[in-house]
C-alpha cells in the first residue's frame, strides 16, 4: 500500500490496494491510520457495485440510514445517500445543489457523521470540483486567548441554512424542518479516535447557544474564513471511478456548483455514524 500526499494542508491518494476485494483488518487498520492523518482519502478508479461500496464503508463503523433526509437514498439502498443532477421520477432531483456552502455532513443533527465515502459514478466534463479545509488546524492556529473563547461554546446549526433545501419542493422542505430541529454541539470536539482537536462550526451554524445572532455571527464568519484560507484547503479534481473518503470530526467541504445545471453529475454517498454529541433546542417561546 503506497501513500501519496495531495495537499500541504489535508489530502492523500492511496494506491496498491484493491478496496473491491474483502481486505484483511490489517489492510483496513493501515487505510484508517492513513485516514486520520490525512483528513481526506482518496481511491482512483474503483468500479464496484452498491453493495460492495456498504461492504468496504462498514468496515469504518455503522452506516447510517439516511432518515434525516428521506427520499434522497438509491432506491432499495437506504445506506447511499444518492447525490445526483438528475431528474427523478420525472422531477428534478431534490439534491442536484446539494453541498454549497462549507459544512460537515449531518451536524444538523444530534448524531453527525463520523465520516463519508462518496463514489463519482458520472461527472461533468468540466467543473463540479470539491473543496476540503483542515479544521484541526484551523483550530491550531488561533490564539491561545480564541481558543479559550470558542473552547466554552456550543455551535447551534439550523437546517434552514442549508444550502440547496429552497430547490427541494416545499412539501419536501418542510419534511425535512420537523425532522431536523436546531441542534447544538461543542464548537471544539475533541476527535474520539485520535484524540485531535478541530473547530466545529460552518456556514449552517446560525449562532452559539446562549447567544444571539448578532453576537455570534462576526465569530462564526471569523471561525469560517480561518478554517477556508488558502493555505488550509484541498481541492478534489473528480473523475470517474474516484472514491473520496473525508473524516466529518476534523473537515469542511463544498461542493462546487461551476458546471453546466444540464449536465450529468451523480454520486453516491456511504455515512458513517458518529457519536452523540448534539443537544436538541427546544423551540423558540412565543
Amino acid at each position: 500500500m503506497e501513500t501519496v500526499q495531495l495537499g500541504n494542508a489535508l489530502g492523500a491518494e492511496i494506491r496498491g490496494v484493491d478496496i473491491t476485494q474483502n481486505l484483511s483488518d490489517a489492510e483496513i487498520d493501515e487505510i484508517r491510520s492513513n485516514w486520520h492523518q490525512h483528513h481526506v482519502i482518496v481511491f482512483r478508479g474503483v468500479d464496484w457495485t452498491p453493495d460492495a461500496q456498504l461492504a468496504f464503508a462498514g468496515r469504518f463503523g455503522n452506516l447510517d440510514d439516511h432518515a434525516a433526509t428521506p427520499n434522497d437514498s438509491l432506491e432499495g439502498y437506504p445506506e447511499l445517500l444518492e447525490v445526483s443532477t438528475i431528474p427523478k421520477n420525472g422531477k428534478p432531483s431534490p439534491t442536484r445543489t446539494a453541498g454549497r456552502d462549507w459544512h460537515s455532513d449531518y451536524a444538523y443533527t444530534s448524531r453527525p457523521a463520523a465520516a463519508s465515502i462518496l463514489y463519482c459514478t458520472e461527472k461533468p466534463a468540466v467543473g463540479g470540483d470539491t473543496m476540503f479545509c483542515n479544521m484541526a488546524r484551523a483550530y491550531d492556529t488561533l490564539t491561545d486567548k480564541m481558543k479559550a473563547v470558542v473552547g466554552d461554546l456550543q455551535s447551534v446549526y439550523d437546517f434552514t441554512l442549508v444550502s440547496g433545501v429552497k430547490d427541494r419542493t416545499a412539501e419536501n422542505e418542510l419534511e425535512l424542518y420537523k425532522i431536523n430541529p436546531p441542534v447544538a454541539h461543542p464548537t471544539v470536539r475533541v476527535h474520539n479516535e485520535s484524540g485531535v482537536k478541530a473547530l466545529y462550526v460552518s456556514e449552517r451554524t446560525s449562532r452559539f447557544n446562549g447567544m444571539s445572532r448578532a453576537e455570534s455571527t462576526p465569530i462564526i464568519q471569523y471561525l469560517c474564513e480561518q478554517a477556508t484560507q488558502p493555505e488550509n484547503v484541498h481541492r478534489h479534481q473528480w473523475r470517474v471511478g474516484d472514491l473520496v473518503c473525508w473524516d466529518n470530526r476534523t473537515t469542511m467541504h463544498l461542493a462546487l456548483g461551476d458546471f453546466d445545471p444540464t449536465a450529468r453529475r451523480r454520486m453516491l454517498r456511504a455515512t458513517v455514524q458518529g457519536e452523540k454529541t448534539g443537544e436538541v433546542l427546544p423551540p423558540p417561546e412565543s
